[in-house]
């Protein structure tokens, strides 16, 4: 029998994983990448000096939010010898080079080649229609299709009264790309995620004034605290089995410890989880010492050298810098497939009507991979949802009913509105483990205690406690779910976790494990 043929469109970390885990369960695969190169976000470009478009966000000065030994794959663990623990973006595109180097994928990804349009025939299977630079357009068929492009390529900019006339500058931070152009300037960032955070910092030597506006505020969080990487303390004792009162209570405490109380200008009325949290080490030191300018208020208008706020305040400014998210958009497919019009939960155009928010209840075989918000890093969710998603084209994971799926989504969507903060960016969160366990668990692939502690009389006990230590009481590593069930690789994962535990670089048996699963 064929090996059932499976598309992938997006050659990034979410469709480069998506691309070995079908390998590995023998499906016919094909990754579609409309770029030069594969690394989606995480391919640095300019953006386009007539149209100033761009497939990626990243700025010159990116560094990672999330840790080293966090933000791999499972199998493919970071060499600390050769990567500082939060380390730049181009080090992250050589990581997945040389992933995709390691399981020689490159053979796979037709580069310079985008997805036009995906329709479903009466028979179930996808018609492609793709178009390589420079050639015609063709179409193919598949038996499933993995949607691996992201949701950071198509930016939502606010519609304010008299933005038309405003004559300054007006742009997104989607493309913004270093703080030089801005030298001397009154800059103003609408937003107060991730990137208005960062870009703010970065503008602080530079502009001549810089003002955040926020109407909610949020919670900050350093890279680093009490020396070690602020992930190591929310390990799978903290995350699964703490009631989550608890753990609010304790990350709150563990930060006003390690940084002092939040400026009021910026706390939140939410707590630390219930929102999208921002990880940075400068911001709050900005703001006590008046470099950065807060005002808590939401946007009124515009004029023509001015921005004003709701509160009566006017900014006079030069340039307004929108850090106001994007649109979950996938134009490549119909919107039906992903997203209920009129979601009477949610109420956002950005919702995603899916099954472990992966698969549709009405399109079993049209998956989609990444997209998801956490308070960590992608990649390791993105594998486990490859993971699973592949075992159900192989028929490894079973779906339950289409209605009984529909009942999860809306049961998923009704517990953020209890969990987050109502608003277009908390659509689609999930927390680490809890969420990997639950994928993870239909492949009897998550670590359970029972099945760490059945190694305990079964193996080595020394290095089953060590093991057992390590995935309970150490950093998230990845590598724990490569312990037990399909696609397990106890000996590498049980190196890692160790080698993680015992703080030290990886050894040659290590090496030697990943070469040897590489060839296999």
């Amino acid at each position: 029998m064929a090996a059932k043929k499976v598309a992938i469109i997006g050659g990034g970390p979410s469709g480069l994983t998506t691309l070995k885990e079908c390998l590995d369960n023998g499906l016919d695969a094909v990754v579609f990448e409309g770029r030069n190169g594969i690394g989606g976000q995480w391919r640095y470009e300019d953006p386009g000096p007539e149209t100033d478009d761009a497939v990626s966000s990243i700025y010159e000065g990116v560094i990672l939010n999330s840790a080293r030994d966090t933000s791999c794959y499972s199998d493919f663990p970071i060499d600390p010898a050769q990567y500082p623990t939060y380390f730049s973006h181009r080090r992250m595109l050589n990581y997945l080079e040389d992933y995709a180097s390691h399981f020689g994928l490159g053979k796979y990804i037709q580069l310079n080649t985008k997805v036009l349009s995906c329709n479903q025939l009466p028979d179930g299977r996808w018609t492609v229609v793709h178009e390589e630079k420079g050639a015609d357009q063709k179409t193919s068929e598949y038996d499933a299709i993995f949607a691996c492009t992201g949701h950071n390529s198509y930016p939502s900019t606010p519609d304010f009264e008299g933005m038309s006339s405003f004559q300054g500058e007006i742009l997104h931070s989607h493309v913004y790309r270093r703080p030089a152009r801005f030298e001397g300037k009154k800059v103003a960032l609408i937003g107060f995620g991730s990137s208005a955070v960062d870009l703010a910092c970065e503008l602080v030597p530079v502009a001549k004034e810089v003002h955040m506006v926020t109407r909610r505020g949020g919670w900050i969080i350093p890279r680093y605290v009490l020396g070690q990487p602020v992930e190591s303390y929310d390990n799978r004792i903290a995350e699964t089995l703490l009631p989550g009162s608890l753990s609010q209570w304790v990350q709150a405490k563990l930060m006003d410890f390690a940084i002092g109380k939040h400026p009021e200008v910026i706390k939140p009325d939410h707590k630390i989880l219930q929102a999208s949290v921002t990880v940075h080490s400068n911001l709050i030191e900005f703001i006590k010492v008046g470099k950065v300018k807060v005002h808590r208020a939401g946007v009124k208008q515009f004029t023509e050298t001015s921005l004003v706020l709701i509160n009566g305040t006017e900014l006079d400014v030069d340039v307004v810098i929108c850090c106001t998210g994007y649109h979950m958009d996938m134009p490549y497919l119909p919107k039906e497939t992903y997203h209920v019009k009129d979601n009477p939960i949610l109420k956002s155009p950005n919702t995603l009507d899916l099954y472990k928010l992966v698969v549709s209840p009405r399109f079993p075989n049209l998956f989609f991979i990444g997209y998801v918000e956490l308070p960590g890093p992608l990649f390791p969710v993105a594998e486990s949802q490859a993971r699973w998603a592949s075992g159900i084209v192989t028929g490894k994971v079973k779906l339950p009913s289409a209605d009984e799926m529909t009942r999860q989504v809306k049961e998923y969507q009704a517990n953020l509105t209890k969990t987050m903060v109502v608003s277009d960016r908390h659509t689609v969160n999930v927390h680490f483990l809890p969420y990997c366990d639950s994928l993870l668990a239909d492949l009897d692939a998550n670590p359970t205690f029972a099945r760490l502690l059945h190694r305990l009389v079964t193996s080595n006990p020394f290095r089953a406690f060590a093991v057992l230590k390590a995935v309970y009481f150490g950093i998230n590593s990845p590598a724990q779910y490569r312990l037990f069930g399909h696609g397990r690789k106890p000996e590498l994962a049980a190196a890692t976790l160790t080698r993680l535990a015992a703080g030290t670089g990886i050894s040659e048996k290590e090496k030697t494990l990943m070469d040897d699963d590489a060839k296999s």
